[in-house]
């Protein structure tokens, strides 16, 4: 892969990307990562020039502009990824792909299934407008207007969403034509309770220095690339700039030098995880459209997407709330109910742990719990969930995972939350009784105290047979008691007393309760966890 590389560079112009490509070379011998790949032939064919790549969060949908039309005139065109493989590439339809559009101010919702194009079709608020249509059924309903606040009696385009689809970022021109813009000022607008747009407020100055375009938000939320003619350094025409919200202020943009060229750098995308930027190069033959590693400083925070369903044994989606906090913080990320099929998405960003709960509206169904870590070298591949909310009927297991310890107590942040749905539960659930599990996976012992997870000590006695010289000189062997001492980690019964513990506290009878145990090992460190279970009991 670096030969190959080189060769392609050798073909740029500047010594400066030569640097871009070198930098590149030591973070994959590095990381691993390849600095520069191309999209496959499908899409890449060495007689066609494509460019301005939009690609979704998800990873999955692709609109791109493209000269594979009849007389040569760029067109956009879509395309999925189905598994692995991109599909074959078609073009919009004609009630999307008009001479009225900006072309290349289109965008894709998160999963792709909504697509934003800006255009001067008639019905609009004024000059060029942001429209939007829906994917059914692989073919797009007919444009709608976003209207007001959004749109105005100037110039609006290239919309850029939050993955939760509530904040846009777009720009607001003095002027525009099919081909480009300028006196363009970036903007912000939130949904409010209701799902309305709020009344767009300009980003601030430093951001907003004269000729601003084309916000592309990535999927952490936090991290915009914009595009602008009238910052220093750049390397000519329109360059690629990147800036961070850190405490509610956006930091100074910085270039990004590693993706900017001597040609108009405009238009770019990226998918949830963050790793590479979407954007068209010159190729051998064609412009092309190539993924460029983001370098460590720069790289937006991953996103992982959650995708839940909740239903009832009979089907049913029943009544629940679905929710999403931070932890240790216990700030609250998301808080939603799913929809009338019972689904629900939900975007977290990486470096953080939280913990999801599906609580019911009826006190005596069941819940469910999870905590989700995204710190360290986590998975971002998107996390499936089913769960059903039901009665509770003799003989049921029900997973605690919500529940974490710190040696023998329940982790302060998650305690008084987790232990009170499970209060609520088995309080209005008394016909039954309650056995409280606690199961180790990866039980450890030693002689020693040789680790700080050996908390625990036993001591016996075994009898040994002890060489001894009796009164007449003759070998003899006599009983002897030593004392052995084994260090372990098996806390399970204090920990299952102490659930009882707090139970008790929130009005659970106790004479309800029983409690049992088991520690095994486990060789996977991976593996290794406590868990927590109730199982459900008739009454004794």
């Amino acid at each position: 892969m670096p030969a190959l590389i080189l060769c392609n560079v050798l073909s740029l112009k500047g010594m400066s990307r030569l640097a871009i490509v070198f930098s590149f070379l030591s973070v994959f011998l590095v990381k691993g990562q390849a600095p520069v790949r191309k999209l496959p032939p499908v899409i890449n064919h060495p007689s066609i020039n494509v460019s301005a790549p939009f690609i979704s969060a998800d990873g999955n949908t692709l609109v791109y502009m493209s000269d594979y039309s009849e007389g040569g005139v760029m067109t956009v065109y879509f395309t999925q990824r189905i598994g692995t493989e991109w599909k074959e590439p078609v073009a919009l339809p004609k009630h999307i792909n008009t001479r009225l559009n900006f072309l290349r101010g289109y965008a894709l919702s998160a999963d792709g299934k909504t697509l934003y194009i800006t255009s001067i079709k008639s019905g609009g608020v004024g000059g060029y407008d942001i429209w939007w249509g829906s994917l059914k059924s692989n073919s797009w309903n007919e444009l709608e207007n976003i209207f007001m606040p959004i749109n105005s009696k100037g110039h609006e385009g290239c919309p850029s969403f939050t993955p939760d689809g509530n904040t846009i970022y777009f720009m607001r021109c003095e002027k525009m034509d099919a081909e480009k813009a300028s006196g363009c000022r970036l903007m912000v607008s939130r949904k409010n309770n209701v799902g309305q747009w709020m009344e767009p407020e300009e980003l601030p100055a430093h951001i907003n220095t004269g000729n601003s375009q084309c916000p592309r938000i990535m999927a952490d939320g936090e991290t915009l690339i914009f595009s602008s003619d009238k910052f220093s350094p750049a390397k000519g025409g329109m360059d690629l700039y990147l800036t961070k919200l850190e405490n509610g202020t956006w930091s100074k943009p910085v270039p990004l030098t590693f993706a900017n060229t001597e040609e108009d750098d405009i238009y770019v995308s990226a998918t949830s995880n963050g790793r590479y930027l979407l954007r068209d190069m010159k190729g051998k033959f064609k412009t092309e459209i190539v993924e460029l590693l983001f370098p460590g400083d720069v790289r937006p925070k991953g996103i992982m997407k959650l995708e839940g369903t909740v239903k009832s044994p009979e089907g049913t989606t029943p009544g629940v709330y679905v929710s999403v906090t931070e932890w240790p913080s216990g700030k609250r990320v998301y808080s939603m109910r799913p929809d009338k099929e019972g689904n629900f998405s939900i975007y977290l960003k990486e470096g953080s742990t939280y913990e999801l709960a599906v609580d019911p509206e009826e006190s005596n169904l069941t819940y469910y719990t999870e905590r989700i870590d995204l710190t360290g070298n986590a998975n971002l591949n998107t996390r499936r969930i089913n769960t059903t909310i039901k009665k509770l009927q003799s003989g049921d297991e029900l997973e605690l995972n919500g529940l974490q310890f710190r040696k023998y107590a329940i982790e302060p942040e998650n305690a008084s939350a987790e232990i009170s749905r499970l209060a609520r539960l088995l309080k209005n659930n008394p016909q039954f009784d309650y056995e409280i599990q606690v199961l180790l996976e990866g039980y450890v012992e030693d002689t020693v105290q040789s680790s700080p997870d050996l908390t625990e000590q036993v001591t016996d006695s075994i009898k040994i047979k002890v060489p001894d010289i009796d009164s007449l000189g003759q070998l003899v062997h006599r009983d002897s008691l030593v004392l052995k001492t084994v260090w372990h980690n098996n806390r399970t019964e204090k920990q299952a007393r102490e659930i009882v513990r707090l139970l008790v506290q929130q009005g659970v009878p106790a004479s309800s309760l029983r409690t049992f145990t088991n520690a095994r090992p486990e060789p996977v460190a991976e593996q290794r966890k406590t868990r927590v279970r109730i199982t459900v009991r008739n009454k004794r």
